[in-house]
């Protein structure tokens, strides 16, 4: 029988933490961005007449409501009701003396998503913090000095993010090793 430490530990959450939001608040606000295209929807129905113009607005209206308030959602890590957390099918070791390297597809999806991140928020220097380990690790499995570079640019981004800041201590943490994973690493990719 698996403990239900270990079955949360089988599943590993792919990004950041989220916060739920109350099913009545999500509601809300569908209604309150979903009000724009109803009223240009009526108003374009009241003054043209034309059922099929009114409806193609009504389309386009929504649906740049609904992008919006998803990426809204996106930047303060607010996860909708019934939608649970993303998981990882592929189990991923972020260190680089596993050797095992990172699909480059999951590095460019959260590449992606740090575009969407508040750039004042902790989140976004964790994930930057996140990248650069991700680099290092396939720097050190493919002994690619390009990678390295890279991995040394993301330190550089978090360092730089986390000024003047206050962020918690896992936070400080993950720069933290990501640095001395850097400092350990240097001599192999002829750095001094």
């Amino acid at each position: 029988m698996v403990s239900k430490k270990e079955k949360h530990e089988t599943r590993k959450v792919i990004f950041g933490p989220t916060k739920e939001i109350s099913t009545l608040k999500y509601y809300l606000l569908v209604i309150l961005t979903g009000l724009p295209a109803v009223i240009v929807s009526i108003l374009v129905d009241d003054i043209t007449h034309n059922f099929l113009l009114s409806s193609l607005i009504f389309v386009a209206v929504g649906a740049t409501s609904a992008t919006y308030l998803h990426r809204y959602l996106m930047r303060r890590g607010i996860r909708p009701p019934g939608i649970r957390r993303k998981e990882a099918k592929t189990k991923y070791i972020l260190s680089p003396e596993s050797g095992q390297p990172i699909d480059e597809k999951l590095i460019k999806r959260y590449e992606r998503a740090l575009k969407f991140s508040d750039k004042e928020s902790e989140n976004y220097v964790a994930q930057l913090a996140m990248l650069g380990m991700m680099y290092l690790q396939n720097a050190v499995a493919y002994n690619n000095k390009d990678l390295y570079l890279r991995a040394k640019e993301y330190l550089a981004r978090a360092e730089e993010a986390m000024e003047g800041k206050s962020v918690s201590f896992e936070t400080k943490m993950l720069v933290d090793n990501l640095r001395s994973k850097i400092e350990t690493y240097k001599y192999r990719f002829g750095e001094r």
